[in-house]
């Protein structure tokens, strides 16, 4: 069982949502719970928003939306007591895997300063809407909250991972994940939204 921790456990996510996000909200609520947080906030690597992450291969070719969420991040990094790395296994290919790869390890350098106890499940920083699928592999027959408790995992303070697994997104306006939101384009700041 994870130690308690009071104060706020900051997820580190990979972008904003276009729809409420309610699922992965009520997941890390429950993350921050079982790990004995007060309450959590919620960043994000990247600032543009989309429907899935696959979408970030066409969306964060270029260093802006990037660069737009370190300030929110850092703040949010600045204010956490722990930090739960969830922005997913799969990393985008191409220029967006390179701008993904400049941010994790900015993100690994913004952990090793602050030196916040961190976490992820399971091997790796598995976004909170794969939780249920890999607790389900490797503790059959467990309930949700029981594995996921057993699957949160402290992260050594020099590893902050990559992760293992590319997606190549299609080509054009249209994905297979659905189209983009117009202001997404333009690259939104994202906030540090802290919730109880």
């Amino acid at each position: 069982m994870p130690t308690t921790f009071r104060g706020t456990l900051v997820a580190v996510l990979t972008n904003p949502p276009l729809t409420d996000g309610k699922r992965t909200l009520r997941r890390v609520a429950l993350a921050a719970e079982l790990l004995g947080f007060d309450n959590f906030a919620v960043a994000n690597l990247f600032s543009v928003p989309s429907h899935a992450t696959g979408a970030i291969a066409e969306l964060g070719t270029t260093e802006d939306g990037w660069l737009a969420a370190r300030a929110s991040l850092d703040a949010c990094l600045e204010l956490g007591n722990g930090v739960l790395l969830a922005y997913g296994a799969t990393l985008p290919t191409g220029e967006a895997g390179f701008q993904f790869r400049q941010q994790v390890a900015w993100l690994r350098s913004r952990l090793a300063a602050l030196a916040l106890p961190t976490w992820h499940v399971g091997d790796g920083p598995r976004h909170p809407s794969r939780w249920q699928r890999w607790t389900y592999r490797q503790h059959p027959a467990v309930p949700f909250p029981e594995a996921l408790r057993n699957s949160l995992v402290p992260v050594p303070a020099d590893y902050v991972g990559l992760p293992t697994r590319f997606v190549q997104a299609s080509r054009g306006g249209e994905t297979p994940l659905g189209r983009a939101h117009p202001k997404a384009q333009r690259g939104r700041e994202s906030t540090c939204r802290s919730a109880s």
